[in-house]
This record gives structure tokens, sequence and C-alpha cells, in this order.
């Protein structure tokens, strides 16, 4: 195997590392544990999530452009991985809803931060003609990894508690995220830290908000990228919660779920990464919305039975977005300015991560007694906000030259 395709899988592999962390901790035991052992709210939850993403919305744009200026990624994802995936062990400590919510939070953070450094370092194991089937295989792996550590950490679970799932999950964290941090070529050979670094880091980040406004296209896809992520993260931090409540699912029922759900993720990846390469990353991150429109509408007026095919449903159109949005992002962006930009887009996930949370826990504090219905109107809202990013990214014009490149490797 020739290095620069080593690495490239690499890179990939810890798209399989992170997604552990998201289904088994985010989506599957945190919410689950907070909401029926510990007595809490999905309020609860909702707060310790946003105040995380609060914090990495801020410092994501200054964390990518300090990496800017050493011209290296791959100290600062070692820094983040290290702890998010030592946070994630100290959650099976059995410990009481605040100390947990509190080391969920920090390993969140973490977890959110690494991302900066990730997504920029497509750049270095891929080029113009193959970025979107490298993300593609980035998302394929990391959701097929997602199944794999869902079976492996469920029995560890059942036995010894759903606590346990934390540090089995961390240990899958680590290994299958070494690859990437061993093997990924840096481009740059700078010290992670100069005299002033945070000094000259703030005024790129505040010349850079103040150049975003002149160039519309890239502005309108962070604005579009804020919306739908709002409903997609608010989906996978609660969908667990949702079927059981709405559905009445059983804990073995919700694995087999979001396994199936994980699987249709891993189909929707890879065909995606075919489609950005063939008719360019905004028109496939459309279809990928279209395919949320469908899921969520779905899930607002169906019962038990059908909630079966919404989880294929969302997560073909989860693994779909993923692969999409990052390669639109880097095509929209100017090289020199990557990980600032990555920043930023960060930034804007995540704050779209606190308020779609926010909003779900609060309609369903303000309708509580209501049973199902409260569930169901936190969906409708989350319906509205994929819309709206939809329309906004309607108006988003794609570089032509990407577009005309895609179509040439395709050939």
């Amino acid at each position: 195997m020739s290095a620069s395709r080593r690495a490239l899988y690499a890179w990939a592999l810890y798209d399989l590392a992170n997604t552990t962390f998201s289904l088994n901790v985010v989506s599957r035991y945190l919410p689950l544990i907070v909401v029926q052992d510990l007595g809490g709210r999905d309020l609860d939850v909702s707060i310790a999530y946003s105040a995380s993403m609060l914090l990495v919305a801020f410092s994501s744009p200054l964390l990518g452009a300090v990496s800017d200026l050493s011209g290296r990624r791959i100290p600062y994802l070692v820094v983040t991985t290290t702890g998010a995936v030592v946070a994630t062990a100290l959650m099976g400590l059995r410990a009481g809803a605040s100390t947990l919510l509190i080391l969920f939070a920090v390993a969140n953070y973490c977890y959110q931060a690494a991302l900066v450094f990730y997504d920029a370092l497509l750049a270095n194991v891929s080029d113009e003609s193959t970025r979107g089937r490298a993300s593609g295989l980035g998302i394929g792996f990391g959701y097929g990894g997602a199944i794999l550590s869902l079976y492996s950490v469920a029995p560890i679970a059942e036995r010894f508690g759903k606590a346990a799932a934390f540090p089995a999950t961390a240990v899958f964290f680590f290994v299958f995220a070494l690859p990437c941090l061993m093997l990924v070529p840096e481009n740059g050979h700078g010290p992670m830290w100069r005299r002033g670094a945070a000094r000259r880091a703030f005024g790129r980040v505040r010349a850079t908000l103040a150049w975003l406004p002149r160039h519309p296209p890239l502005a309108r896809f962070l604005i579009a990228h804020f919306l739908y992520t709002d409903a997609v993260n608010t989906v996978i931090l609660f969908m667990a919660v949702y079927v059981t409540m709405v559905g009445g699912f059983t804990s073995t029922e919700v694995t087999r779920l979001l396994a199936l759900s994980t699987l249709f993720a891993i189909g929707g990846a890879f065909a995606q990464g075919r489609v950005v390469d063939r008719i360019g990353s905004k028109r496939a991150l459309q279809l990928a919305l279209a395919l949320w429109t469908l899921g969520l509408g779905l899930a607002l007026v169906a019962a038990k039975a059908a909630l079966w095919l919404v989880g294929p449903i969302t997560g073909s159109a989860l693994g779909a977005t993923w692969a999409a949005d990052r390669v639109l992002m880097l095509r929209l962006s100017p090289p020199e300015a990557l990980g600032e930009l990555y920043g930023i887009y960060g930034m804007v996930g995540r704050f779209s991560a606190i308020t779609g949370p926010l909003i779900w826990g609060a309609i369903v504090y303000l309708l509580e007694g209501t049973g199902a219905l409260a569930y169901r109107a936190a969906i409708a809202s989350l319906l509205v906000m994929l819309l709206a990013g939809a329309a906004v990214l309607a108006r988003v014009e794609e570089p032509v030259r990407a577009i005309d490149s895609e179509k040439t490797a395709s050939v």
C-alpha cells in the first residue's frame, strides 16, 4: 500500500474512533442514564451539552487560527483526543448526575474541538478530484465502526451496568484514533505555540469575520449549516429518548434501531462520496436534506412500526450530510485560511448544537404531562429548522472549478 493511501485510511479510521463516542455516549447511554436511572430531565442533558458546545463555539476559530500559524494539525489533535478519551473513561465512575454531566461536558468539548483539526486534515490526504470519496470513506468507516462498537459495548453495559459503556467506548476511541495521530502527514513543521500566538490568532479571526460578509457564498453556507445542523445534532442527542418515549422501544430495540440506522449511514456516506464527485457537493447536500425532511416528517406522525423506517431514512441522510457538508466547506474556503475557517465552521455548528437541544428540552419541559405530544412538538421544531436551512443553501453558489474537476474525475 502506498504512503498516500495508508495516510488516507489512517485519517478515515479517526472517523471510526470519534463516531463511537457520538453513538455510544451522546446518543445511546448518557441521556437514558440521566433521565431514567438518575432522575434527571431532558433539560439537564441539554444544558450540559449546550454549555460544552458554547465553549467550543467560542474557542474553535482561535484553535483553527493557531494551527494555521504553526502549519500543523496533528499535535493539537493529539491533545484534544487525549482529553476526550480520559474524560469518557472517567464517566464510568458511577457518580451522581451532576458529576456525570460535568465529565460529559469536558469529554464532548474535547471531542468537538478535535474536529477542527481533523476536518482540516482532509486537505492533507486528498486532492480536488477525490475530496468527496475521501470524505465519504471517513464517514463510512465511522459508522461501520459505530456498529462494531455498539454491539461490543452493549453486552458490557448489560452485564456491568450502563455506566460501564463509557470506559469501553474510551478504549475504542483511543485504539482507532492512533493510526491518524501517527501516520497522517503534516504540511508544516513549526512549533505548536509561539509568543504572541493568541493575539495574532485573535486578530486573524476578527479579520476573517469582517471578510465573510464580502463573500456571500461562504457566508450563506455557514448560515445554512447552522440551521440544518441544529436539527441533525438534536436528533443524534435525543433519538434514543424519542423512540423510547414515543414508540415504547425497549433497550434491546433501541440498540437494534441504532445499529440499523448506522448501517444505512454507512451506505449513505459511501454513496454520497461518489455523488459529490459527480454532481457537486451542494446538489449532493440538497439530496441529503431532502432525505432528512422525509425522515423527520415521518417521525412526526409515526407509530412504533413506522419508526423502524425513520431510522434507516435518517441514518442514510446523516451519512450523506456529513460526506457532502465538509467538502462544500473546503471548496468555498481559501487554502491559506483553512484551519481558521474550519474553526469558524465549527463555531457555527456548535452554536446550532446549543440552540437545538435547548429548544428541544424547553418544549418537552413546557409540555410536560402531555406524553408523546411533547416529543412530537419537539420534532416539529427540528423540521422547521431543517427546511429553513435548505432554503438558505439553495442560494449558495458552489465554485464552478470544483464542479468541473469533479466531472473530469468521474469520466
